[in-house]
C-alpha cells in the first residue's frame, strides 16, 4: 500500500494567486511517489493536453508515471493556512479514488495536524481580547464564552447574513436562540478584516445574494464580500451535517 503524506499534498496545493499549481506523480507499480511543484499553469495544460513528452522533462516528472493535478485553493487572505489544508484534504480524497481506478491502493498519512475549515478554525483561535469576548443573548441573558461555544450550542441556529453593501466589514450574522430571541454577531469576529478588496455590488458580476438576508448560499464572485457568504454557507452546511 502506498502511504501518501498529507503534508506533501499540502505542499502541492498552491494558491490561485501564484499562477502555478502542483502535481503528484505516482510510479506505475504504486510503490513510490513524488511532488512536482511549482508548475506553470500554461505549461501544465500544454503538456497534459497534447504535448506529452516521452521523458516527462518539460513537466518535471518521470516517463511512464501517473500524474495527478492538485487544484489550487482560493486564497482570500484571512486564513490561508486553513484554506490550503482544507483544499488539500479534498484533493487527497480524490487522489485516493483516482489511484484506485489504476488498481493502486493508497492511504493518506496524517503527518501534520490538519485544521478545520476556515470559519471553524477561526472560532477556535479567538486569541485577541475582542475575539474572546463573551456573546450574550439579549432576551434570556444566556452567555457564550466565544464563537465556538455559540455555534456548537444546539439551541442556536444561523438564520441570516445581514450584509452591509457600503462596507462588508460591518455585516452581521443573525442567530436564532431557543428562547425566541435573535443574537447577531459582527462578521469580523469570524474572519480577519481584509482591506483593498473590490465590491461587485450592483455590477453584472454580482448575483445579488446579499440583498436577501435569509440566503446563506456561498458566492463565487471575486468580491470582497464573498468571504462572509462562504463562511455563512460553511456554518450552515456543517450544522446540517451534524459536525457542529
Amino acid at each position: 500500500m502506498l502511504r501518501l503524506r498529507i503534508s506533501d499534498v499540502v505542499r502541492a496545493t498552491l494558491s490561485t494567486r501564484s499562477g502555478n499549481e502542483g502535481w503528484m506523480g505516482v510510479s506505475p507499480r504504486g510503490d513510490e511517489y513524488h511532488v512536482v511543484v511549482p508548475v506553470d499553469v500554461q505549461i501544465a495544460r500544454g503538456v497534459m493536453a497534447c504535448n506529452r513528452p516521452t521523458d516527462g522533462t518539460p513537466f518535471g516528472g518521470y516517463a511512464g508515471w501517473l500524474y495527478f493535478r492538485c487544484p489550487p485553493y482560493e486564497d482570500e487572505g484571512y486564513d490561508d493556512e486553513a484554506l490550503r489544508e482544507e483544499k488539500a484534504r479534498e484533493t487527497g480524497a480524490r487522489l485516493i479514488s483516482w489511484l484506485a481506478s489504476y488498481e493502486i491502493e493508497a492511504r493518506l498519512h496524517a503527518d501534520l495536524q490538519v485544521h478545520d475549515s476556515p470559519a471553524i478554525s477561526e472560532t477556535r483561535r479567538e486569541s485577541s481580547s475582542y475575539h474572546g469576548r463573551p456573546i450574550n443573548c439579549p432576551g434570556c441573558g444566556k452567555s457564550w464564552k466565544g464563537l465556538s461555544e455559540l455555534i456548537r450550542d444546539p439551541g442556536t441556529k444561523l438564520q441570516k447574513y445581514r450584509a452591509c453593501s457600503e462596507d462588508f466589514h460591518l455585516g452581521r450574522y443573525v442567530f436564532s436562540h431557543e428562547c425566541g430571541t435573535k443574537v447577531d454577531v459582527p462578521v469580523t469576529r469570524f474572519a480577519r478584516i481584509r482591506h483593498g478588496g473590490r465590491s461587485l455590488i450592483g455590477t453584472h458580476a454580482c448575483p445579488g445574494l446579499c440583498y436577501y438576508e435569509t440566503s446563506l448560499r456561498g458566492c463565487s464572485a471575486a468580491c470582497e464580500g464573498a468571504i462572509y457568504r462562504r463562511i455563512a454557507g460553511k456554518l450552515r452546511s456543517r450544522r446540517e451535517q451534524g459536525e457542529i
